[in-house]
């Protein structure tokens, strides 16, 4: 029972590490997906970031005097099937999952932006200037990578866009 902004906050961390342990091996899996080499690479390293982040924020657990727990993350449950379920009815082509692939982790890391601002901002709150600055670290790091997906969606939606031209010009 989350009565206090204390009790808030640690539950919120619980929800982010639960979060950021499934998105490994979501983009581990991305990855291998990935037909696009640049959208396999980033998702490859995303996924080491990730790792990072949940260190990351076993440090904030520290900071607590407690030990890294998970509570089960709903947000990111239900990204991740939303992916899962595209992939499996749909069957798309190559291009049309790279392009949903994009879309998908930026979601999430829209996702995660939210979270980690709030979070960082509780923490501060709290007067836990050690959390906040590793929440903040992180939140960088979610701005950054939504930034490079951006570029990233640009590139592929106009190529699948100028693909499907070619074709119809056939």
């Amino acid at each position: 029972m989350a009565e206090t902004p204390q009790e808030l906050f640690e539950h919120d961390v619980q929800d982010l590490y639960d979060a950021e342990q499934k998105l490994v091996r979501a983009l581990e899996r991305m990855a291998k997906k990935a037909s696009d080499r640049e959208l396999a690479k980033g998702f490859a390293a995303h996924a080491k970031t990730t790792r990072r982040q949940a260190r990351r924020l076993e440090q904030v657990f520290r900071t607590l005097g407690r030990r890294p727990k998970r509570h089960t993350c709903a947000g990111i449950n239900g990204l991740i099937e939303e992916y899962a379920t595209f992939v499996r009815d749909e069957k798309p082509s190559e291009e049309v999952l790279d392009v949903f692939s994009v879309a998908a982790a930026l979601k999430v890391e829209h996702y995660e932006i939210v979270a980690y601002r709030d979070l960082a901002k509780l923490a501060q709150q709290l007067g836990n200037e050690t959390a906040a600055s590793l929440l903040q670290e992180t939140l960088k790091e979610e701005e950054a990578t939504a930034q490079l997906l951006e570029g990233l969606s640009e590139r592929l939606g106009q190529a699948m866009m100028a693909t499907t031209a070619d074709e119809a010009e056939d």
